[in-house]
């Protein structure tokens, strides 16, 4: 067990560097007492992580609609947190939402509003960014 916890440390600490510093939550909830899924995590994330045929900054501001639109309240800040660290905008953290409305209804912005708030009321403050590495 001692092993699949240094696994799982491993990975979510991998996540935190490529996400900018960020940690979510959930993650670090599911390595304290799901190690095997946060390195099933990490291998599956690095679709979001890394650029491809989109850059990440995009793939999060997709995540981000998709997580509205699936009703996850606690997704939102992480996803949103991590779009921003990618060099997002507020324009564009608000335009995907805008998307989900469209294809999800007014229920995903009631969804959305507590996480948003949350980030723009800290956005200031916070002047991390690691959008171009």
């Amino acid at each position: 067990m001692a092993e699949k916890r240094e696994q799982a440390d491993k990975a979510v600490k991998e996540l935190n560097k490529k996400m900018c510093g960020f940690t979510p939550a959930t993650l670090e909830h599911i390595r304290h007492h799901n190690p095997d899924l946060a390195v099933l995590i990490k291998d599956m994330d690095k679709i979001v992580v890394e650029d491809g045929a989109l850059d990440r900054k995009t793939k999060r501001l997709i995540a981000l609609a998709c997580v509205s639109v699936r009703m996850c309240e606690d997704c939102i800040y992480p996803q949103a947190k991590v779009a921003k660290n990618y060099g997002a905008t507020k324009a564009e953290i608000l335009e995907a939402l805008q998307v989900a409305v469209l294809t999800g209804g007014v229920p995903t912005w009631s969804v959305a509003k507590k996480g948003i708030t949350k980030l723009f009321e800290e956005w200031d403050e916070d002047t991390s960014t690691c959008a171009k590495k």
